[in-house]
């Protein structure tokens, strides 16, 4: 069975909603995907944040981790907003993705933001930026069940 079927697996088995929030988890080969769920329901969810790690490489350069980071951007394009590489730090070994076109509401900015780092770890999450305060908190994802699981599929491949 593949990863993403997997946390589909996992989320069908969850938790009665009043066991929420709550962490889930799966794994298959070398990957790794856990979100930290706030909300779900038979069609979406909602979480603060996913991981993803993988075991298929004892360490990234930082060429391939921006490599990775393109073909990410290159992969998501069906998240409200597409991602691009913000920025390449080869001395922490990290590559940041952030939203190309943040999108405004209510004074606020919003946008995906997402990490990976030497070891194969990818972290994504959503920020919102208060444009009067100018200060960021983190914001749920919501994503229906489909967009997830093709979510996971791209980050598997992500990796090749």
């Amino acid at each position: 069975m593949s990863l993403s079927r997997k946390i589909a697996a996992v989320l069908d088995a969850r938790p009665e909603a009043g066991a929420l929030p709550c962490d889930v988890a799966a794994e298959e080969g070398p990957h790794r995907v856990s979100l930290h769920v706030t909300a779900s329901g038979p069609v979406g969810l909602a979480f603060d944040s996913l991981e993803f790690t993988t075991s298929a490489r004892a360490e990234w350069s930082t060429d391939d981790l921006r490599r990775r980071g393109d073909r990410l951007a290159a992969r998501l394009t069906y998240l409200m907003e597409p991602l691009v590489v913000l920025e390449v730090d080869p001395i922490e070994g990290e590559v940041e993705l952030r939203s190309q076109s943040p999108t405004a509401r209510d004074g606020r900015r919003s946008y995906y933001e997402v990490r990976l780092n030497r070891q194969g770890a990818l972290r994504l999450g959503r920020v919102n930026y208060d444009e009067s305060t100018r200060k960021r908190q983190p914001a749920f994802c919501q994503m229906t069940r489909e967009v997830l699981e093709r979510l996971t599929e791209d980050l598997v491949g992500s990796v090749a």
